[in-house]
């Protein structure tokens, strides 16, 4: 059963059991961060951009501090990692911390940083002031009389 499909799954329910109370709220936060981001930009031009590359950032933020702490975090050590399946266990675990809270922080920077501004629409109708009419002859012309340098 160590390897089988069910073992694995048994052992991630074992280790994300702890963490279900912070995991549940913050999926509805980012569900309802979601549904107001789409709410609010109605109209509006949507950025994703940005909101994107800083969630990849925080996941990748995620993966190296998951690679750091995840053997102390299992009551092991660096010491203890002795062949390719447990360095492989070890990425791997590092990954999928770095993909979920990746995906967990987007909406929330999609929230933050991606609604921009109102659509202005090409043809509007707007009222000009006439523009203004231009002297012509010596008049438009500067008098450069008065401005002779001085010496």
């Amino acid at each position: 059963m160590a390897f089988s499909f069910v073992g694995i799954l048994a052992v991630v329910l074992e280790f994300f059991r702890g963490w279900f109370w912070l995991l549940i709220p913050l999926i509805v936060l980012d569900l309802v961060l979601l549904g107001l981001f789409f709410k609010r930009t109605s109209g509006r031009r949507r950025k994703f951009s940005l909101p994107f590359k800083a969630s990849i950032g925080f996941g990748v933020f995620t993966f190296v501090m998951a690679l750091i702490t995840l053997p102390g975090i299992t009551r092991s050590s660096w010491e203890m990692l002795a062949g390719a399946v447990d360095y492989l266990s070890l990425i791997g675990a590092s990954v999928g911390f770095g993909v979920l809270f990746a995906i967990l922080a987007f909406p929330v920077m999609l929230h933050m940083l991606g609604i921009g501004p109102k659509h202005k629409p090409e043809s509007q109708a707007t009222r000009q002031s006439p523009a203004p009419e231009t002297e012509t002859g010596a008049e438009a012309e500067p008098s450069t009389a008065s401005q002779q340098p001085q010496g």
